[in-house]
């Protein structure tokens, strides 16, 4: 019975002691307005690219302080990287996939990992993506293809101005053919 009693007394100890610690706040979280404002961008970003909609596509970037960096999925060699800081070059890159390809699709791992700044007016933004496309029906890629598929790592940069968050730096971290090959266990 004696040992019945200090068990139970001992499971007391620790179910008070474990109720009065409370909640401790997580480290830089991230405000749930905040939240849905940026994956509602990153959204409306997916959508305008899938749809082929140019307009709706752009509307996620603020124009000034735009820059795109992509490493071309080799990591170690900035001789092939792509980079440029105006967004129209974006806008006709858009188009011109847009009118060579059909049945875009594009899949963003969720949620994505997002960082803000103490200042709460720049956010540090990361997902997995996978895009493929399709050429129009009796059309060919190089090579015979008729579509085409890429994997990676996004890192954009959104900024905050007026109340409303944009992305200005979008850093696409593609992924080699090996690793999208081990990505997919293939």
């Amino acid at each position: 019975m004696l040992k019945r009693l200090i068990k139970i007394s001992s499971l007391l100890v620790l179910i008070v002691s474990l109720i009065g610690c409370g909640d401790v706040d997580k480290v830089n979280q991230v405000p749930p307005e905040d939240f849905l404002a940026i994956n509602s961008v990153l959204k409306r970003w997916r959508e305008g690219y899938e749809t082929e909609d140019v307009e709706t596509y752009m509307s996620a970037y603020w124009s000034d302080g735009f820059r795109y960096v992509s490493d071309m999925g080799t990591d170690g060699d900035k001789t092939d990287d792509l980079e440029f800081d105006d967004i129209r070059d974006e806008r006709d890159s858009a188009t011109r996939v847009f009118s060579r390809f059909q049945d875009i699709e594009i899949e963003l791992s969720v949620p994505p990992e997002i960082a803000i700044t103490e200042d709460g007016i720049q956010a540090e933004v990361r997902n997995h993506y996978r895009i493929q496309g399709f050429v129009a029906d009796g059309e060919s890629l190089e090579g015979g293809f008729t579509g085409w598929f890429a994997e990676g790592d996004n890192l954009f940069i959104f900024e905050k101005r007026d109340g409303e968050w944009r992305i200005t730096e979008w850093h696409d971290e593609a992924f080699n053919d090996e690793e999208i090959r081990i990505a997919n266990n293939l």
